[in-house]
């Protein structure tokens, strides 16, 4: 799947949602924090340590542990190494300590490219949880464009990722 479709369709779908705390990515990466593109970078060099690009769909920020303190969730993608139209999903949570953003938290969001599966995209941090949109597949649904929408949310405990709404 182009990389341009999956942006389209959550810019679509995002429409009509609350404003949230959106960092902008009219630059890719380069908007968020230094930790963050770091972590990011290395992630996506894996094991080949090969200088890759992830790509970010979406990174939130807002107060997940009470503190007062911006913290980022992101959505982010890796780059297939056998080419084509498979890419795994990740997310992950950054809070903020002593003025940096600091891995807490990280989790896999499904893929894109099999039209099968559920994904989740975030529209808010909020009080310990991280609220947005379930998508999934129907039986006829193409690969970019999943027709199921459901509320849910993600819980941050004990330093975990907790889905919540999740069939």
């Amino acid at each position: 799947m182009p990389r341009t479709a999956i942006p389209a369709f959550i810019a679509m779908l995002c429409l009509s949602l609350p404003a949230v705390a959106a960092v902008d990515l009219a630059d890719g990466i380069k908007d968020l924090a230094p930790e963050i593109r770091e972590y990011l970078e290395k992630k996506a060099a894996g094991e080949s340590g090969e200088a890759v690009t992830p790509y970010v769909s979406e990174a939130i920020r807002g107060d997940i542990d009470g503190d007062g303190k911006q913290d980022t969730f992101v959505a982010f993608s890796m780059p297939n190494p056998d080419g084509g139209n498979f890419t795994s999903l990740h997310q992950a949570l950054f809070i903020e300590t002593s003025g940096k953003q600091v891995l807490r938290a990280e989790r896999a969001n499904g893929s894109t490219g099999t039209a099968e599966g559920t994904s989740f995209v975030p529209q808010r941090i909020e009080a310990g949880r991280i609220a947005g949109i379930y998508m999934g597949y129907a039986p006829d649904d193409g690969a970019c464009c999943p027709s199921k929408k459901w509320p849910g949310q993600i819980l941050f405990r004990d330093g975990k990722l907790i889905e919540e709404g999740k069939p």
